[in-house]
């Protein structure tokens, strides 16, 4: 009797199903189709920075986005609706030419995302901007933009 437990629970093991290694190719193709939709929010947002329009940067956020930053050595915290009325009056920036951005890297996690991009405004300043980023209905959108102020070269 003490082998009939025995057998059932190598027959049971047997028909355990196999776990894969690696991630399948949907899940991969998914993924790199996830990226590039959240990249192409944070460029949707430059294209809207460098329009000018309030309304166009507003979009680029959730409407409970949040923009927060170290502006004049103090921290600044703003609606994405504050900060679009604040620095954004309907024309390209008159220094929109010298502006050149690099997102250096970028991560999706399921829903939610961040990516690190590098601004150089002319030959002196460097900005790095920080944007969290979330998958909500199926369009990527800026949760958070954290920005510091620029070193000098």
């Amino acid at each position: 009797m003490l082998l009939l437990p025995w057998a059932l629970a190598g027959n049971l093991n047997a028909a355990q199903p196999q776990i894969r290694s690696r991630p399948s190719m949907d899940h991969n193709a998914t993924a790199s189709m996830q990226t590039a939709a959240a990249k192409h929010a944070v460029e949707r947002y430059f294209q809207a920075a460098d329009s000018g329009s309030a309304e166009a940067v507003r979009n680029a956020f959730l409407p409970n986005g949040r923009v927060e930053g170290v502006l004049g050595g103090k921290i600044v915290s703003w609606t994405a609706a504050e900060f679009a009325e604040r620095n954004f009056r309907g024309s390209p920036p008159a220094n929109v030419e010298a502006i050149r951005r690099t997102i250096e890297w970028l991560d999706v996690s399921g829903p939610g995302a961040v990516a690190r991009v590098r601004v150089n405004i002319g030959a002196n300043a460097v900005y790095w901007d920080y944007f969290i980023l979330f998958n909500v209905s199926g369009e990527w959108k800026i949760g958070l933009k954290a920005f510091a102020n620029p070193e000098q070269k």
